[in-house]
């Protein structure tokens, strides 16, 4: 098997983390590379270690994405009723088995196995009963608005071969970028319309999510030969009641998502110390300048400016 490349990309998480804290996005996409591999240097190995880190609210929200597409899945190959209670045995098993893997620390040898931040930058075995009732109850409550929603009603109207992969990551090229993204779900309605849905378990931050979604219909022009004037991207926001929230696909909104991604891309490779090979050096990015991302930061552990730091209350 070939080796692999740490090849340069983009996307909308990337850019995010780039315009939070230029140090973390080196961690995440350089530091980090090649830390799976059993003879990688130990802070190589660190790095990936934390980079795989997620918050409560991350994990919750991708327990959310799996029970969906899990059950979008099976709904296609043998046509059932979605209920809820269905939904939420399916995210409590996760649950449980993600909790089981964090306090048991499985991440050790297995770098992808659940790691939890509270846990890790707290005890290692426990937290306030608020807190994971909080997350429990969000998880339940995205799943039973999912199965409530109007908008799971015009889905399972729509016969199955009429659906576009499901929750699938994928590439695409803007002015030869390379642009990663994952279309939760996708389907063309009987009037020929191409309806793209965003499932959301946060708040709505507008023009993130207008970016999100212009990729998606640069992702559609090009992987499944969509007219933009004919595509319907849209947010689901399950937290909400998922409240959807649409989004026209203008020649506008696609010029600025455009611009947004080269620019973007143009300032992650002025930091490079060779852009032609994709090659970074830890002190060409800097610290980000406020404390509020620091102590939220999945890489406290190994950063010079916060390692020595004492732990967040």
């Amino acid at each position: 098997m070939a080796d692999l490349v740490n090849e340069f990309s983009w996307s909308a998480s990337r850019q995010g983390l780039f315009d939070e804290c230029r140090r973390a996005y080196f961690y995440n996409y350089y530091g980090a590379w090649g830390g799976w591999e059993a003879g990688a240097p130990p802070r190589t190995r660190l790095l990936y270690r934390l980079k795989n880190i997620k918050s409560l609210d991350m994990w919750a929200g991708t327990i959310v994405h799996e029970v969906i597409a899990e059950t979008l899945r099976r709904y296609a190959l043998k046509p059932e009723p979605v209920t809820t209670a269905d939904l939420q045995a399916r995210a409590r098993a996760k649950l449980r088995g993600g909790w089981t893997e964090a306090v048991g620390r499985e991440w050790e040898r297995a770098p992808k196995k659940t790691n939890l931040e509270e846990l890790y930058y707290g005890n290692g075995r426990t937290l306030p009963p608020e807190q994971t009732g909080r997350i429990r109850d969000k998880v339940n409550g995205c799943l039973a608005a999912f199965a409530d929603s109007a908008v799971l009603k015009e889905v399972l109207a729509v016969h199955y071969l009429d659906w576009k992969p499901v929750d699938k990551l994928d590439t695409f090229l803007v002015d030869g970028i390379k642009v990663w993204c994952a279309v939760d779900f996708a389907y063309t309605g009987a009037d020929g319309t191409l309806h793209i849905l965003d499932w959301k378990t946060g708040a709505e931050r507008e023009e993130a999510l207008q970016l999100q979604l212009a990729c998606y219909a640069f992702y559609a022009a090009e992987k499944w030969c969509a007219n933009c004037e004919a595509i319907r991207v849209s947010g689901v926001f399950l937290k909400e009641g998922a409240r959807v929230s649409a989004h026209p696909i203008t020649p506008d909104l696609l010029a600025a998502a455009r611009a947004r991604i080269v620019a973007g891309a143009a300032g992650m490779r002025a930091l490079l110390v060779d852009p032609a090979a994709n090659r970074a050096r830890e002190e060409d990015f800097p610290y980000c300048d406020g404390d509020r991302a620091c102590r939220r930061c999945f890489f406290r552990e190994a950063c010079p400016r916060l390692a020595a730091a004492p732990p967040e209350p």
